[in-house]
């Protein structure tokens, strides 16, 4: 659960750092789609979270992982839709960029963890 909660700090880090670097270059494309999307990311893991609670304190159902799995989807496929809608495809791709946001910190930390582990065995 400590990880858990150091990924949704980590990435609630990167989204401010997105979100100032919209504002210091003025782009809207960062600042909307990119903040947008990096939010919807953060709140779609969160879900996931309270899901896999859920479901292991309930026992397990089919069913309500396949419900589950479907919320988060329509989630991403509503924000690239509307995105894409209301400010065409530049933004759909820099609302997906954000969506990659957990992904992205998920990588960098399991990243650090290895360099740790290689510099602890070889560079002592």
């Amino acid at each position: 659960m400590e990880e858990i909660k150091n990924l949704i700090r980590r990435a609630s880090v990167t989204s401010a750092i997105i979100i100032i670097y919209g504002l210091i270059v003025k782009e809207k494309m960062v600042c909307i789609g990119m903040f947008g999307g990096s939010l919807i990311s953060i709140l779609a893991f969160y879900m996931l979270c309270i899901d896999v609670k859920s479901i292991t304190v309930r026992g397990g159902s089919y069913k309500a992982g396949i419900l589950s799995y479907l919320k988060r989807y329509f989630l991403y496929a509503l924000s690239l839709g509307l995105a894409a809608y209301f400010f065409g495809t530049g933004m759909m791709l820099s609302t997906a960029i954000g969506l990659l946001n957990i992904k992205f910190n998920i990588y960098l930390m399991v990243l650090y963890k290895n360099f740790i582990n290689f510099k602890n065995k070889y560079l002592k």
